[in-house]
């Protein structure tokens, strides 16, 4: 699971540390190559130096070489000189007696530190430049022009080599990014399938599509940059620095006052663009909800020629979707120019002091020392070579810093997601709950839905109801549309709990027991039948994954899906398209019976089960809802209580205002409940207790 952080990019992808560190010897391997491109970056630059050296001054590199060698040398024996006279001279101190405070000894102790430093300087340029004599130049042509082609060729040489280690650095990084990805949806789809339904509802089914989609892209697109560019692009700016430094650390130091400013700059950038990239991922979520909406709608859309307002909507959406997503391009393309300018002026902060010594050939400018020597245009060059070297890694670190943004942005709203708390859980202790066989009730049960919206939740749907179920009865709820009939039964396999009672199987309060053990006791038919894009026996068998292919057709035949199998060219093996749209509503609710018959539960909820059927379908689903109610406690949602209903209901129900208000077989209602008797002899019975308008409205 993700772990919860700080505001910030790289606290933000802390969280991702679990699904990291699988995978900690790629990423180890990223910076390998990081680090072997930046070394070649930074030599590549380093070609300035012999390129002026022969362009511009006109000098044989053998020959630069040997020159400096020989001037070392030379510089090296006088100064080894001069020190060896300066001993001779604090002998002769000794000899008088001059104390260590006296200012001559002191001026020449200051003379013999300068002396051996400059000594050790010499012997490191000499030792240097020896092994360039000896392992370089005998390669290195004799000729003016064959040298600098050499260096051409050996600079495309290593521009190749670089290219192949950001390939596999890419190729690594890629295979990382979409490796933890993948990690991260299945984790998400294990928590969203560990939620409870309200939570789930609350989100919608667009915001949870935006965070499996958009957002897991943008996390993807972050981990690619974080893994490949935003290692080699640092390590680069290093490696070049570390030239610099070597070249003229102090000329380098003034090019580094600008870094807290940077920072500045950078942090607070970074907080409007994660900001505004986290409103238009929300705004994202806005345009798949629409979406969403609208195809699943298709037959009213066109039924209704409501073409026109759904893309209006669409078009609404998308237009706030744009504003958000164009002020996270102004806010990115408002810095990159500022970085840029930040990154010139802190170069030309270091190459117009250097321009100055080497067009007057000092080492000083106001009384500070900024060379020890005099620089000459070749080594000006090659310092300006690695500050602009410096400066391109940071324009490219700019130019995806939205992006990291983005990412950030995504993993806080999946992260957000990831700490959902489920309203439903397991006890701790949980009682085993035996397959029912005595009754069920519902204790002073009071329930509202919570919206995620504050100040828009509903009154109570059901107010202090109670109900007691014999085992056996098949018990028919009724009521006016949004009276609670749904919610009621709802709450039996826990896709909500009440806010106040309880509900008890067989003496045991169903929150005392574990949730597989509770609903593998319940089996259920739904008004709104959701059948897979799969076979039909796969569809099925959805109800017991373990049966075996004689138990699903003898489930099939018990719910008079054979003669519609039959008729299939595949037969059982025909695959029945998205939600099943290739069967009837009648064809689907048989294969919804058909499932729920193999699960054989004690418990079984039919909530507008035949809503979807005509009436021969209905009365053969009866029929087979009369032999199979036996030995279990059924409840059943409907509009109309047909002559094949009444057959096998025991018990009628009628709920109104989230209350119960008669209860008893069907001639007593009709007798003494005058609601009953308004929704039994109605013209359209169909219309007055209409199919329950989804969970939230009954």
């Amino acid at each position: 699971m993700l772990q919860t952080s700080r505001e910030g990019h790289v606290e933000s992808f802390t969280k991702l540390l679990p699904h990291l560190y699988p995978y900690r010897y790629r990423i180890w391997g990223s910076v390998l190559l990081g680090v072997l491109v930046a070394a070649l970056w930074g030599a590549n630059l380093s070609v300035a130096f012999p390129v002026v050296k022969i362009l511009l001054e006109q000098k044989d590199l053998k020959t630069y070489v040997n020159e400096t060698i020989a001037t070392a040398e030379a510089e090296e024996e006088s100064i080894s000189t001069a020190l060896a006279q300066l001993e001779k001279d604090f002998a002769q101190l000794d000899a008088e007696g001059v104390g260590p405070s006296d200012s001559r000894r002191i001026d020449m102790m200051h003379q013999q530190l300068n002396w051996a430093d400059n000594l050790a300087k010499e012997r490191q340029t000499l030792y240097q430049f020896n092994l360039l004599q000896h392992y370089v130049m005998p390669w290195v042509p004799n000729n003016d022009f064959h040298t600098f082609a050499w260096i051409i060729g050996l600079l495309i040489f290593a521009t190749a080599v670089k290219g192949v280690f950001i390939f596999f650095q890419d190729v690594l990084v890629g295979n990382v990014a979409e490796s933890v990805v993948m990690s991260v949806r299945k984790d998400m789809l294990k928590k969203v399938l560990g939620l409870d339904y309200q939570t789930l509802a609350s989100e919608g089914t667009p915001g949870l599509m935006s965070r499996f989609t958009f957002d897991s892209e943008q996390l993807s697109q972050g981990i690619t940059l974080l893994g490949g560019r935003m290692i080699r692009e640092p390590l680069k700016c290093i490696a070049c620095m570390g030239f610099a430094l070597y070249i003229n650390w102090r000329l380098t130091l003034l090019s580094l006052l600008f870094i807290p400013l940077l920072g500045l700059f950078l942090n607070s950038f970074g907080k409007m663009l994660k900001r505004a990239s986290r409103r238009m991922m929300e705004s994202m979520s806005q345009i798949y909800k629409v979406l969403e909406e609208t195809f699943e709608g298709l037959k009213v859309v066109i039924a209704f020629n409501a073409q026109k307002k759904h893309r209006g909507d669409f078009d609404n959406e998308y237009q706030r979707y744009f504003s958000k997503a164009m002020r996270v391009v102004k806010i990115d393309a408002a810095a990159k120019p500022l970085l840029e300018l930040l990154g010139l002026m802190a170069m030309f902060l270091a190459l117009v002091p250097g321009a100055y010594l080497v067009l007057r050939g000092q080492t000083h400018i106001w009384g500070v020392r900024l060379t020890e020597d005099v620089m000459s245009p070749s080594t000006l060059t090659l310092l300006y070579a690695m500050l602009v070297g410096m400066l391109d890694p940071c324009r490219k670190l700019s130019a995806g810093f939205a992006r990291l943004k983005r990412a950030a942005a995504a993993i806080d709203r999946i992260d957000a997601m990831m700490h959902q708390e489920t309203k439903i859980v397991d006890p701790e202790a949980p009682k085993t709950l035996p397959r029912h066989s005595k009754e069920i009730e519902f204790r002073d049960i009071s329930f509202q839905y919570h919206t995620r919206i504050a100040g828009t939740q509903r009154g109570l749907v059901l107010d202090h109801m109670t109900l007691k179920a014999e085992f056996g009865e098949v018990i028919a709820v009724v009521g006016q549309n949004g009276c609670g009939k749904s919610t009621l039964l709802n709450l039996l396999p826990r896709y909500y709990d009440p806010d106040v009672g309880s509900i008890l199987i067989d003496g045991i309060p169903i929150t005392d027991v574990k949730l597989d053990d509770l609903r593998s006791q319940i089996g259920v038919v739904t008004q709104d039948t959701l059948l897979f894009d799969q076979t039909i026996r796969e569809n099925v068998r959805y109800g017991r994954p373990t049966a075996s292919d004689e138990e699903v057709a003898e489930a099939a035949k018990r719910a008079h899906l054979t003669p519609i199998i039959e008729s299939m060219p595949q037969g059982f093996d025909t695959v029945i398209g998205e939600k099943g749209k290739e069967l009837s509503g009648g064809q689907r609710q048989r294969i919804a019976l058909a499932r729920a018959i193999l699960r054989n539960p004690a418990i079984l909820i039919l909530d507008e089960a035949t809503s979807a059927t005509d009436a021969e379908s209905e009365t053969l689903i009866h029929q087979t809802l009369k032999e199979f109610v036996k030995d279990r406690t059924t409840f059943l949602v409907t509009h109309s209580m047909s002559k094949s209903l009444l057959d096998f209901v025991t018990r009628i129900v009628v709920i109104e205002n989230g209350k119960i208000v008669a209860s008893g077989a069907h001639e007593q209602l009709l007798e003494t409940c005058p609601l009953y008797q308004r929704l039994y002899h109605a013209p359209s019975r169909q219309d007055i207790i209409p199919i329950s308008a989804g969970k939230a409205a009954s």
